[in-house]
């Protein structure tokens, strides 16, 4: 469901996967159709959801829609029975996040969430690197990114001008995401600062900056925006070990390690992948294994809540003013119920 630039490149995803094909598009947009016609042509096409699951037939869905409206969808497609692989965020509001999980959970229907560059292949050896303290424990990290975004410009989507926190919510969530899951372990403590500069085309924050402790004792320094003030960006993840350092040099690829007495940093042989598609074919894979029952869920709604409730906490912290700890905001909100205590 959902056919913006997002949703044809699921269309193409699916068309490079094995053994899947798209049986129906849902859109509204006449303009999204002709778009999405241009690269995909002959497929049924819906102008609701409801039109679209009266034929029934689906084996799960795909929701690729603005966040907003997640909560009403995914109430008609588990009603249908239908699993959902969802973009994210799951919701821009963590009780309809909740309640999304909670209405899956009553269906008895799977729901993942496309945190597709887990399995980018920089990703996978960046957490291999880090969990197997390849260079020895990891002590502090410093994660920075910086673009300029054009949120008006053709391809791209244009929710994000107008949303609350779009920064947060549409790109640091990624980041956070992948801090999770590459050192394989939560945060315990956020503290967090927003805000916007006076020439962004965004109308909210567009620049977030965190301090975050880990449940291993690591602290991770992460700044990045949507509204720099150059058009070139600028991308590095780089993490201090007891031995040396591990550093990601590009936003979707090149790794490099150094110990500390080498002159330079060695980059780490990486597989070729394409980002947005080759780790949507493999999220894909694995959400349908799944199904099957060869397979955990992957990104699975409460793997997704963590890192969705460690934004609100981090916007918590900025309109506050003060350190947020998870355990504590897990509490106060409920989540406990979901997620269980703080994991350490």
């Amino acid at each position: 469901m959902g056919a913006g630039t997002r949703g044809r490149m699921w269309a193409q995803v699916v068309a490079e996967s094995q053994d899947v094909a798209i049986t129906g598009v849902v859109d509204p947009s006449p303009d999204a159709r002709k778009a999405f016609e241009r690269e995909h042509p002959c497929l049924p096409w819906f102008p609701d959801l409801e039109t679209a699951l009266s034929p029934g037939g689906y084996e799960a869905a795909l929701l690729v829609t603005p966040p907003d409206g997640h909560l009403a969808q995914c109430r008609h497609l588990f009603a249908a029975g239908l699993p959902v692989l969802a973009e994210k965020p799951l919701a821009a509001d963590l009780g309809d996040t909740v309640a999304i999980i909670d209405a899956a959970d009553a269906a008895r229907c799977a729901l993942s969430v496309g945190l597709n560059f887990r399995y980018l292949p920089v990703s996978q050896a960046l957490r291999a690197w880090l969990t197997g303290n390849r260079m020895g424990k990891p002590g502090f990290g410093q994660f920075r990114y910086l673009r300029n975004r054009d949120g008006r410009r053709p391809g791209i989507n244009r929710y994000p001008l107008t949303m609350r926190h779009p920064m947060m919510l549409e790109q640091t969530i990624h980041h956070l995401d992948l801090i999770r899951f590459c050192h394989g372990a939560e945060v315990d403590v956020i503290s967090c600062r927003t805000w916007n500069p006076a020439w962004s085309m965004y109308a909210h924050d567009a620049n977030v900056h965190c301090l975050m402790t880990l449940s291993d004792g690591v602290e991770v320094n992460y700044i990045g925006t949507w509204s720099g003030g150059w058009n070139t960006p600028g991308f590095e993840w780089r993490i201090d070990c007891a031995h040396g350092v591990v550093v990601q040099r590009e936003l979707h690829s090149d790794l490099a390690v150094a110990h500390r007495a080498d002159p330079e940093l060695t980059a780490v042989p990486l597989p070729e992948a394409r980002p947005y598609y080759d780790d949507s074919i493999a999220l894909l894979a694995a959400f349908r294994a799944a199904l099957r029952g060869d397979a955990p869920q992957p990104c699975d709604g409460r793997d997704h809540l963590r890192s969705l409730a460690l934004c609100f906490a981090g916007i918590e912290s900025s309109e506050t003013d003060r350190a947020i700890r998870m355990a504590d905001f897990h509490a106060r909100n409920g989540l406990d119920r979901l997620l269980g205590p703080q994991p350490h």
